[in-house]
């Protein structure tokens, strides 16, 4: 199935808790064995914006130099970032890590974009 369709449900969320500092981490990211995601956006944005996060973005297998993709000052208020479709694979996770935003506030990862099973075309 090297056909393009929508991430099921997409756009897909994801949410977490900032933690007393007002940090939190969310990530989503394909599952089922050769399945790939072409990504097209991702959002964040938190429930408050008392104390305005920042919000870095990653792609990859974890939260590292290497892994960096964007990074906004905007992480409560809301921003989106582009992906032009990037592929990702099981094992890859798009990561969302917000710092100094409001404490117990629920962060929310979004992303749209598309999957396909086997390689990507």
């Amino acid at each position: 199935m090297n056909t393009p369709r929508p991430i099921l449900g997409s756009p897909i969320s994801v949410t977490v808790v900032l933690d007393g500092s007002g940090n939190g981490v969310a990530s989503l990211g394909p599952a089922r064995i050769r399945e790939h995601w072409q990504l097209t956006s991702a959002a964040v944005r938190v429930a408050t914006n008392t104390a305005e996060a920042t919000c870095d973005i990653y792609v990859g297998s974890g939260i590292n130099q290497t892994t960096f993709f964007a990074h906004s000052i905007l992480g409560s208020t809301g921003d989106t970032c582009g992906f032009g479709g990037l592929d990702i694979q099981p094992g890859m996770r798009v990561f969302a890590n917000w710092l100094g935003g409001d404490a117990g506030q629920i962060a929310t990862l979004t992303i749209q974009g598309t999957y396909t099973v086997g390689s990507p075309q």
